[in-house]
């Protein structure tokens, strides 16, 4: 498997560069948002782990901070990316290692609430647009040592992700260079 295509964009908001890479009609950041909105946090609050994880989001935050033109995916969104690259059995490792894909799993510490951290370098969780119910949300995330699966679930939306963002082919925004 390998992207459409992959290209560079600038946020508009704050200045920051981000790759990303484009299939099925659909454009994927290859790597976590690192916009620094009010309700976002570094991991270990250290400002160095922006620039490695990108910054964590509670949900109500998580839904509103992809730069102009861009979104928060949806599950649907999830799973179709999670279908082309392998299925829930194989996509982890393909996502996370396959270089002609530039998703760029970095893995970190699996979600917290309020800066409580254990065990980094083991897990990667993303944050999905749809809620399951008004206090959780939907999230796929990835386990290291369980590659190459894929998981979901919901979790609290008080819970920090790391979020990627998506845009249709479709989409007209100056974001895109």
């Amino acid at each position: 498997m390998k992207a459409d295509s992959i290209f560079e964009f600038k946020d508009s908001r704050d200045g920051k560069t981000y790759s990303a890479f484009t299939i099925n009609g659909v454009a994927w950041m290859s790597e976590n948002l690192r916009y620094n909105s009010k309700g976002s946090w570094c991991y270990e609050s250290d400002g160095k782990s922006c620039k490695e994880f990108g910054r964590l989001y509670n949900w109500n935050d998580a839904i509103l901070v992809c730069p102009n033109g861009w979104h928060l995916p949806n599950r649907a969104e999830w799973d179709s990316l999670i279908v082309w690259t392998g299925g829930e059995l194989k996509a982890g490792h393909n996502l996370a290692y396959n270089d002609s894909l530039p998703f760029n799993i970095v893995f970190g510490y699996p979600p917290n609430v309020n800066g409580r951290y254990s065990g980094g370098g083991i897990q990667a969780s993303f944050w999905s647009a749809d809620e399951y119910n008004s206090s959780t949300a939907w999230v796929y995330y990835f386990l290291k040592e369980k590659l190459p699966l894929t998981f979901s679930n919901y979790f609290s939306k008080n819970y920090g992700m790391m979020c990627r963002c998506v845009k249709t082919i479709a989409d007209s925004s100056s974001e895109t260079n």
